[in-house]
């Protein structure tokens, strides 16, 4: 998934073109990554974890 960089090291948001299939997933599940801002350390691990285990 593809995140923005948000203005003064707020964070980062999920960007992605909605669709049918998200708007029923945030619906089932009570997904909201179209709100979700990920922080600035949760992007760090989540860089790590990816290059570690070569996903």
């Amino acid at each position: 998934m593809n995140v923005t960089k948000l203005k003064e090291g707020l964070g980062y948001i999920p960007s992605y073109t909605r669709t049918d299939l998200t708007d029923l997933l945030h619906e089932l599940f009570g997904f909201e990554t179209d709100r979700e801002i990920i922080k600035r350390s949760t992007m760090r691990n989540i860089i790590k974890y990816t290059k570690e285990h070569h996903i």
